[in-house]
């Protein structure tokens, strides 16, 4: 038995810092969740959706890109990324979260297939020539964004290497590839980005470098920003350390929760969109007023933030910035009423159905989310929001302002009341000023 558990425990000194980077969701995000925000609708890409019944048809588009990008190419260009994939084969199958019943072969030819296939549709879409209607790029665009749908980004760069000549501008050429075809699909008002570009080095697959456009500011990436569990770095794991450490300090009694937005109107705080946010995710409350940037909710911005979200739900992440995110959201609305709300103060621009939807989406996300609760982004903004509510004086104020000040009709009352309090005040003094006087 002893000699049985050695064999099929792995030598330390053959741990692979590459491995788990391309998961499966944990079963209680995809049992609280519509499967369709997880799955493909069109096209499979790697190991977890090969037998998905929507993407077979575009299986002989895949065959068809692929024949295309090795015509783009010298001679011999095939044998090449054969080559080039079996050399790191080791090192991709290490990417995925399990052991995958595909053999050697299969499994190359998976890779070459897959990433031949998104190279050449980016460089069609790049040439205007990719004669694929809108609706189709749109789909493209959101299955290569599916958490469970990813391949490792150095098998592509490894092939887009193949077809150009010089291999100092492999990195730049890429990313502007990239780029570009997520910036012109990119639907206008969901999910704004936070900086530029990012450097390949530190990119595992293509949601993990749409999550560093999306959710990081430029200071934020850094190499190895996000790491599998339990593989950081010392390096990284003392730095995620010390900055979890330092956001514990003074924060230990940070609330659970929030009361809802309807709630929170009660005691006096006001909603409103934030101007020029440093990112989609930059809320924050000040003075009775929180600041939230506008997000246009629809299908697309629901599968974004979902698989961003579980992102990080099966990565270590030194940020939880979308995890945070929906747990404010999540604390902030609970039914329609609250969408409501925040579509009047142009917060929300809701294109689903109704608001009862995307209250069941913030809720769904939110209730599943595991983090630590002193130590997530907005864990002061928590704080801050408890301690305006439970004074006594904004709660007056709230009333007040709620009686007294909601309508014209209710202020032209005041003001009347006012004036005939000032007048029965001023005529008692006037009495009592006489009748003083008359004594003396």
């Amino acid at each position: 038995m002893e000699e049985g558990i050695r064999n099929r425990v792995p030598a330390a000194g053959n741990r692979d810092n590459d491995a788990y980077l391309i998961v499966r969701l944990p079963p209680h995000v995809r049992e609280m969740n519509r499967r369709s925000l997880y799955e493909p609708v069109m096209v499979a890409i790697g190991p977890h959706h090969l037998s998905s019944e929507s993407t077979r048809t575009m299986q002989l588009h895949k065959w068809r890109l692929l024949n295309e990008f090795l015509l783009r190419g010298r001679a011999c260009i095939l044998l090449a990324c054969i080559e080039v994939v079996r050399a790191t084969e080791h090192r991709a199958r290490s990417f995925y979260g399990e052991t995958l019943g595909v053999e050697s072969d299969d499994f190359v030819e998976m890779m070459v297939l897959d990433g031949c296939f998104i190279l050449e549709y980016l460089l069609k879409w790049s040439e205007n020539n990719g004669g694929f209607t809108h609706r189709t790029s749109l789909c493209v665009y959101y299955d290569l964004l599916l958490v469970e749908n990813q391949m490792p980004f150095f098998v592509l760069r490894q092939l887009f290497s193949l077809r150009i000549a010089t291999t100092d501008m492999v990195d730049q050429r890429l990313l502007d590839l990239i780029f570009r075809f997520f910036s012109l699909l990119d639907p206008p008002g969901q999910l704004r980005c936070a900086g530029p570009p990012t450097p390949v080095g530190a990119v595992y697959h293509l949601l993990h470098l749409h999550y560093q456009r999306i959710v990081m500011t430029p200071e934020q990436r850094r190499p190895h920003q996000l790491t599998r569990l339990g593989a950081s770095s010392s390096s990284n794991s003392a730095g995620i350390t010390s900055s979890i450490r330092a956001r514990m300090t003074g924060t230990t009694t940070a609330p659970f929760a929030i009361p809802c937005v309807t709630k929170l109107q009660e005691c006096g705080v006001t909603f409103r969109e934030k101007e020029s946010p440093a990112s989609q995710f930059d809320a924050t409350f000040r003075s009775g007023t929180m600041e939230i940037p506008r997000l246009v909710i629809n299908g697309g911005t629901t599968t974004l933030l979902a698989n961003l979200f579980a992102l990080e739900q099966t990565q270590d992440c030194n940020e939880c910035t979308v995890t945070g995110y929906l747990l404010l959201m999540n604390a902030l609305v609970h039914t329609s009423a609250d969408v409501a709300v925040l579509r009047r103060r142009g917060v929300l621009d809701n294109l689903l159905s109704n608001d009862d939807e995307v209250a069941t989406f913030f809720n769904q996300l939110g209730g599943v989310a595991l983090f630590d609760h002193r130590v997530h982004q907005f864990a002061r903004l928590f704080r801050d929001t408890n301690e305006y509510c439970n004074c006594r004086w904004n709660r007056y104020m709230a009333v007040f302002k709620r009686d007294h000040l909601q309508s014209p009709c209710s202020i032209i009352k005041l003001v009347v009341a006012s004036i005939l309090l000032c007048a029965s005040v001023m005529s008692v003094c006037y009495i009592i000023c006489r009748y003083h006087h008359a004594c003396s």
